[in-house]
């Protein structure tokens, strides 16, 4: 069976069984799960439970009579054996261990995930954890999957898909996605990865065309040539950014401790994911900025040379300094952008690089000027800087700008809402300081390495 066959049933299911769900308490996590699968709108959902009644306004059953695509397992850890059993027999084909307590644990409780992840291979399923929070997934229009403990989270369709070897980080990801307004396609939390670890994953997703972009928090990563491969097979196509924890004595020993995996150096980790063109950010400001970026369907950015363009000069002089350091160039404007920048701004307007054309430029002035900019045949990428000042002939001369060129474009936009809103509606990024924007632009340079 092929990695996109076998993991179908995960991302993509029509049914879910919900084992967990107490018809006594309904703040059990196993009733979160099941009111989030109810929500989910996937075409058949059961509850199994050792307890008849009711749970969330479904009758229970004591066990599972026939297949599913998905069974989502949320019980005590010694009845989890029991409910991979249930499941396996009845034919489910993916199964989710959101339980902890096993190969984190130590020797004990790898000896119980080996016996449950062999008890499901016998029977064809596959298994994701245990020790995790769960998947989400985009089945189309308005219809959801939320197999995960998160409840109440915005969902918005986007092309971003996540993998994750912490559940907590699943969090930090969903409230980033809302603050930042993108889209989501799949998560999945690893947990112990005990079956299906990253790579195995990342084959799947290689196969989604519904994924634009690859996201991938990692504490270890295995699979050594095979994940390699499959990574340089999705950034042939498609944008794959990772952030690795456990860099320091410290973070790797938290990291062991509470997945039950063994961080790799991480020297060795960067070298393979340079070779196999992925972007690695180096902390999670990074590497929520470079999704922002690289899913804002800008062009990349196929050349290293950029303008800083802005009616507030301190803060574009932050952003060239940043873009330097990050091995982006600031060339002088061509002699013809310049004369025709002389021609619409201030004379005391400054025309290097960054230009600044000042709040005093007229109105009608801003489209020529910042069309001279973005025409310059010496420049391969453009940030927008805009502070204090809610000039609106600015922010539509960058949008118009940046459609009519195709170069790509990003910007730092403070207290000036109507601007902010033009550049976002036309698909520029927007960034929370000058030199994140610079990191934003640089991401869109394929295997850049932050």
């Amino acid at each position: 069976m092929t990695a996109q066959a076998s993991l179908d049933p995960l991302f993509k299911p029509a049914s879910v069984a919900v084992y967990g769900a107490s018809t006594r308490d309904r703040a059990k996590l196993g009733n979160t799960l099941l009111r989030n699968a109810l929500q989910s709108d996937t075409a058949e959902v059961f509850a199994v439970s050792p307890s008849a009644g009711r749970a969330e306004g479904l009758t229970t059953v004591v066990s599972l009579r026939h297949p599913v695509d998905l069974a989502l397992i949320s019980v005590p850890g010694p009845a989890v054996e029991a409910a991979i059993n249930d499941a396996a027999a009845a034919g489910a084909r993916c199964a989710v261990v959101l339980t902890s307590g096993f190969g984190e644990t130590g020797d004990e409780g790898r000896a119980a995930e080996r016996r449950i992840v062999d008890r499901a291979a016998r029977s064809g399923m596959r298994v994701q954890g245990p020790n995790c929070m769960g998947v989400v997934s985009h089945l189309g229009g308005d219809r959801w999957l939320n197999g995960s403990y998160f409840w109440n989270v915005a969902l918005r369709p986007g092309p971003i898909s996540l993998l994750s070897q912490s559940g907590a980080f699943g969090g930090m990801f969903f409230s980033e996605l809302a603050a930042r307004g993108l889209g989501l396609k799949r998560f999945a939390s690893l947990g112990n990865a005990a079956d299906l670890d990253e790579t195995a994953m990342l084959e799947w997703l290689a196969g989604d065309d519904e994924t634009g972009v690859v996201a991938l928090f990692a504490e270890a990563i295995s699979g050594g040539r095979r994940f390699v491969d499959v990574v340089r097979r999705i950034t042939s196509e498609r944008p794959v950014v990772v952030l690795k924890s456990g860099r320091s004595v410290a973070g790797t020993r938290a990291a062991a401790s509470h997945t039950g995996s063994i961080a790799g150096g991480h020297g060795a980790v960067s070298a393979a994911l340079r070779r196999a063109g992925a972007i690695e950010t180096s902390n999670s400001d990074e590497f929520f900025d470079v999704l922002t970026a690289v899913s804002s369907h800008q062009p990349a950015l196929t050349g290293s040379r950029v303008a800083v363009v802005t009616v507030s000069g301190g803060p574009s002089v932050l952003a060239a300094d940043e873009a330097e350091r990050l091995g982006l160039s600031l060339p002088a404007m061509a002699d013809g952008t310049v004369e025709r920048l002389r021609a619409v701004v201030p004379a005391f307007a400054a025309t290097g690089n960054p230009v600044d054309l000042t709040p005093q430029c007229a109105a009608d002035a801003y489209s020529p000027a910042v069309s001279a900019v973005f025409d310059d045949p010496a420049i391969d990428g453009v940030i927008a800087i805009n502070c204090g000042l809610d000039l609106e002939p600015f922010g539509k001369a960058v949008a118009e700008a940046s459609t009519r060129t195709a170069k790509p474009t990003v910007g730092f936009v403070t207290d000036a809402p109507t601007v902010a809103t033009i550049l976002a509606d036309s698909g520029i990024p927007l960034f929370s300081s000058p030199e994140r924007a610079a990191r934003g632009l640089a991401s869109l340079t394929a295997g850049s390495r932050l």
